[in-house]
């Protein structure tokens, strides 16, 4: 028969010498908006899902960071980031006026519509995970 201490040490061992595991559930979406070749505006937007995501979910990409939360590290590393993203989804809109064959005006706007992500911080790296799912 095992005490309950000889059974609470070895978890007690998993928490205190395991790596730190951190994770999290966001919804980000993106705007870019360009007026003759111009950056007029641009946004990320994040926020915490307020109810845990319950759907499954796959790996899109992983980074190597010192950063502790997600916001920080999508501020620091936004371009990785959208690249990463971009490449699951993203609209792009195109608009031109043309007068006598000579473009008169040009605009463009590139969207990441609301894309749910589960974020795991974990001993430097960064697993970034797409929920998808009904």
């Amino acid at each position: 028969m095992v005490s309950t201490i000889g059974r609470l040490i070895p978890l007690l061992f998993l928490l205190v010498f395991s790596p730190a595991l951190v994770a999290g559930d966001y919804y980000i979406s993106y705007r870019l908006h360009s007026s003759d070749f111009i950056l007029v505006d641009e946004h990320l937007y994040i926020s915490k899902a307020m109810v845990p995501f319950e759907r499954e979910n796959r790996n899109i990409c992983t980074f190597v960071t010192e950063a502790e939360d997600f916001k920080t590290f999508a501020r620091e590393e936004n371009q990785e980031l959208l690249e990463c993203l971009f490449e699951h989804g993203v609209i792009v809109k195109s608009r031109e006026k043309i007068l006598d064959l000579v473009s008169q005006r040009e605009s463009l706007e590139l969207i990441l519509p609301p894309t749910p992500l589960q974020v795991e911080f974990n001993d430097g790296l960064v697993i970034i995970k797409k929920v998808t799912g009904h």
